[in-house]
């Protein structure tokens, strides 16, 4: 059975439009660092714009992605010792994005004052991270399991969605939806309740937690812990680092730690690509490597259909356009109230 689908929205020129510009003062991730080689250049996209990521200077660089000499993509070039060559004439670029040489006219070499659009970019933690601003407001978020020995990470794969960052955040720490959408996976639809939880903003981040959360004991997740019952007793909390990132820290039996590091990039208003880190102190291998990847796939397989039907595609910057209730929405509203602020601020901003 064909089913219609859902007509797209216009973002609200003083809403969401001014919560889209608003975040690019801020650091986002536009691929996972082993994405990027050596010898050649990678194309991203970061809220419209094209960007280009080089390794030169034994440094990574970020490009806006057109050579200035015919608008050629600079991704599609390759590197050459410590620059970038331009595919298209050849033109060279050094790692400050000085034009540094010309084949056609080797005597303008040198000569000419042209430099490419530069921007803030980090290499932290296994991802690439970006500003399109030189200040941006809040620091790189925060993932201490990424270094640690005494954890296993494993990256899942890049996977790409038709819908906004903030919708794609939202449903990540949205308690009520795990006894329906996983059931059986991370709840179940005998215990739909949301116990009420306190949500605290600190510095740049919202903190929560789900203590005493209850979840099968036979997910993929849990392989290594040995459980003897069904189910398993756990506690979650939660820091979600404004605007797209959140740090799960899960304490399961025996003392052990499952960690998940989850990031949004939003290409567009309408589109974006998410990365995901998984890491345990239990467990140590690579067949529950698999288990865990086949797990992560299934809660994305899940999710994606519900979180990319819902309309509009940006959260809406009023608070009276959805319905709210009290306590299980808790988190939600908080999170909005923030994002309200910071199309407020983009807004003040614009008009001065």
């Amino acid at each position: 059975m064909q089913t219609e689908a859902l007509p797209a929205n216009e973002m609200d020129v003083a809403g969401e439009q001014a919560l889209y510009r608003a975040m690019r003062n801020f650091w986002h991730p536009v691929m996972y660092a082993s994405e990027l080689g050596e010898d050649r250049p990678a194309k991203a996209v970061l809220l419209d714009q094209d960007l280009v990521l080089v390794r030169l200077g034994g440094e990574v660089r970020c490009f806006r992605d057109l050579c200035l000499h015919r608008g050629t993509a600079l991704s599609l070039g390759w590197v050459e010792g410590d620059r970038l060559r331009c595919a298209y004439h050849g033109w060279t670029y050094d790692p400050e994005g000085v034009a540094v040489e010309i084949p056609a006219r080797p005597e303008l070499s040198g000569h000419l004052k042209v430099q490419l659009t530069r921007y803030p970019v980090r290499e932290k933690d296994g991802l690439i991270w970006v500003s399109l601003v030189e200040e941006p407001v809040f620091p790189i978020p925060e993932f201490p399991e990424y270094g640690d020995g005494s954890y296993r990470v494993v990256a899942g794969p890049v996977y790409e969605w038709k819908c906004s960052a903030p919708r794609r955040l939202e449903n990540f720490v949205d308690f009520a939806h795990f006894a329906w959408i996983h059931d059986g996976v991370l709840g179940t639809r005998d215990r739909p309740e949301v116990p009420d939880h306190d949500v605290i903003r600190e510095g740049g981040e919202l903190r929560f937690a789900y203590p005493d959360y209850i979840e099968p004991s036979h997910i993929e997740k849990n392989e290594g812990l040995a459980p003897t019952t069904e189910e398993i007793e756990t506690d979650i909390s939660y820091r979600l680092f404004m605007p797209f990132t959140v740090l799960l820290e899960q304490r399961v039996p025996g003392d052990k730690h499952y960690v998940l590091f989850f990031s949004v990039c939003p290409i567009g208003p309408k589109r974006i690509r998410n990365f995901t880190f998984m890491s345990r102190d239990y467990a140590l291998d690579e067949e529950t490597d698999q288990k865990m990847l086949e797990f992560n796939e299934l809660v994305i397989s899940q999710d994606r259909p519900i979180v990319e039907s819902q309309r509009p595609e940006e959260l809406p910057v009023d608070l009276s356009a959805e319905l709210h209730v009290r306590g299980v929405d808790a988190i939600s509203l908080q999170y909005r109230r923030w994002l309200i602020e910071l199309a407020r601020s983009e807004r003040t901003a614009a008009s001065t």
